[in-house]
């Protein structure tokens, strides 16, 4: 899927910005977004990254980086970009009151209707039933600790606060094992969503199988370890492993089932 030629227009102008000495940035690009973004300026690949606040971000903004950040490696470069995103990657914790179970939905719409737009938030992981985390910069975090104060009905409170060591977005996955005859897409996702090859294959059709946040049309489509599949009205799915064979030619399929 080709990048929107705006987003692309738009990066072209951070990249040029970022070049002339500035830490420039993206507002928060869904999956596709980086994905596409990502192939297109592939040819400056040391100059740019994705980060969305913390390790495993689904949403996450391009950041251009100039040459006194790209001297650096490792370490010394990460506590660098650390510094200079503080303000741009503010994680912001909301606290329902207990007396409802709050869902993503009830989050993410109570924020939306303040007028927010979708981009200039990224991730929101509910880690309870009752607190929500989300990531945004300086300026929207204090005008959602000023504003937001009710989510479904239930009285709430956004404070700033800082990530705990390791934080991981509160997902988690259920393994799934399998075997199948080929890496296609079909037999992968027949054997992920425990359907017949012929109704995988139907899924194509009716277009419900997304292969790394696009529209998959191919059945034939080889899958590689890694590789994220969305099947509407199954899950989505995490491939870990497909390389391995069993002692009958088998591939063994080995993922991560969203839940």
């Amino acid at each position: 899927m080709p990048v929107d030629a705006r987003l692309a227009a738009r990066a072209e102008e951070l990249l040029a910005r970022a070049r002339g000495g500035e830490i420039t940035y993206t507002a928060f690009l869904t999956p596709a977004e980086q994905m596409g973004l990502s192939r297109a300026f592939a040819y400056a690949r040391e100059e740019w990254c994705l980060c969305g606040g913390y390790a495993g971000a689904e949403r996450a903004r391009m950041v251009f980086l100039p040459d006194y950040v790209t001297a650096f490696t490792g370490a010394e470069r990460d506590a660098l970009l650390a510094d200079a995103l503080a303000d741009v990657l503010v994680p912001v914790e909301v606290l329902g009151s207990g007396y409802r179970v709050l869902a993503h939905r009830d989050f993410l719409g109570s924020v939306l209707n303040l007028g927010v737009e979708r981009d200039a938030i990224g991730d929101l992981c509910v880690l309870s039933p009752e607190r929500a985390m989300l990531f945004t910069d300086r300026v929207m975090a204090d005008f959602l600790t000023e504003s937001l104060v009710r989510v479904a009905g239930d009285t709430v409170r956004a404070v700033c606060t800082t990530l705990p060591e390791g934080f991981d977005g509160g997902r988690r996955f259920a393994p799934v094992r399998d075997t199948v005859a080929s890496p296609r897409a079909d037999a992968v996702v027949a054997a992920l969503a425990n359907l017949s090859r012929e109704r995988a294959q139907a899924l194509f059709v009716q277009g419900k199988v997304e292969i790394d946040y696009e529209s998959a049309e191919k059945p034939d489509r080889p899958i590689t370890d890694g590789a994220v599949i969305v099947i509407r009205g199954c899950g989505k799915f995490v491939i870990r492993s497909l390389s391995d064979k069993t002692k009958k030619g088998r591939y063994l399929l080995l993922a991560d089932r969203y839940i």
